[in-house]
């Protein structure tokens, strides 16, 4: 695996990968399997998944998160969220992804897009873009936040409860990255011991995630994420209806199994199905759902 920070949209974004570094010739190299994350988009969260599909496919894997939601170490910055909100919202992490495709998406490749819950909202609404659209082999919508995100269960929730905590919640985040090392592993550990979270693969992301600058776009994007994301892209849905896979989760409380039936309905012939596994995926099922991705990309060589 290789990670740096590259520069996207006026953003240092942490860009990870296995097999070619997207700034490598891509002679011999046409395939490409690019992963959109969910929100939050720290990469690590996406390691073993992503490992799983270049592993069983052989191809390079890109994984491109949002922008702010992993920090650069000191002395790099990041635009002060306050004075450029307009970066860290649904819009411009759209640019963000446009401005990625733009400048390293290879003339000649053959691109297999994967797009987690809003990242597969951002790959719907880029499809068409000029760096982008003829080099599409297929499309993977995994547990996708396509559709009236604020009125599911989970959407209803986060409206309630937690926007009117999220200054406590932050302001709780500095607090702790102000604690020892080892009163913050320790804690870490009891909650990740509770929840059944491997230790080794997520200790670290946590740790990234859990940082007040990084929570406050987290949050940013989610709340416009509930603002913005109301009706479905049906018309670039049908355009390319023969590359898009749409998998859904049957007790997801974002992108609910009755929203397979809605989509079924409202476009005939679209392959969409329901699945026993979860939308946070990557925390314990990744390998479950990285062999399934890969076996469908193995079917369309």
């Amino acid at each position: 695996m290789q990670e740096a920070f590259l520069e996207l949209n006026g953003v240092r974004t942490k860009v990870s990968t296995w097999g070619r570094w997207v700034e490598e010739s891509s002679d011999g190299v046409k395939d490409i399997v690019l992963i959109i994350t969910g929100d939050p988009g720290v990469n690590g969260f996406y390691n073993n998944f992503a490992k799983i599909l270049y592993e069983d496919l052989g191809y390079p894997v890109w994984c491109l998160g949002h922008a702010g939601h992993d920090l650069p170490k000191e002395p790099v910055t990041l635009p002060k969220f306050k004075e450029h909100k307009e970066l860290y919202g649904l819009k411009g992490q759209i640019r963000h992804k446009a401005d990625f495709f733009e400048k390293y998406i290879p003339k000649d490749a053959r691109i297999h897009l994967v797009g987690h819950s809003i990242g597969s909202y951002m790959i719907l609404e880029l499809l068409e873009h000029p760096a982008l659209k003829d080099k599409v082999v297929d499309v993977y919508l995994l547990f996708p936040t396509l559709e009236y995100m604020a009125d599911t269960s989970n959407g209803k929730f986060l409206t309630r409860f937690i926007k009117p905590i999220v200054p406590v919640i932050v302001f709780l985040s500095w607090i702790f990255t102000i604690l020892p090392s080892i009163v913050q592993f320790i804690l870490l550990y009891a909650y990740m011991f509770v929840t059944g979270l491997n230790v080794e693969e997520h200790m670290k992301n946590i740790l990234a995630l859990v940082k007040p600058g990084v929570l406050r776009r987290v949050f940013f994007l989610a709340f416009e994420e509930l603002d913005q994301v109301r009706d479905r892209n049906d018309d670039i849905i049908r355009k390319h209806l023969k590359k898009i896979k749409v998998f859904y989760g049957r007790t997801d409380g974002w992108a609910p199994a009755s929203f397979c039936d809605r989509i079924k309905r409202d476009i005939p012939g679209v392959d969409a199905e329901v699945s026993e596994y979860d939308h946070s995926f990557v925390l314990k099922q990744s390998s479950e759902v990285g062999y399934r991705v890969s076996d469908w990309i193995k079917q369309m060589k």
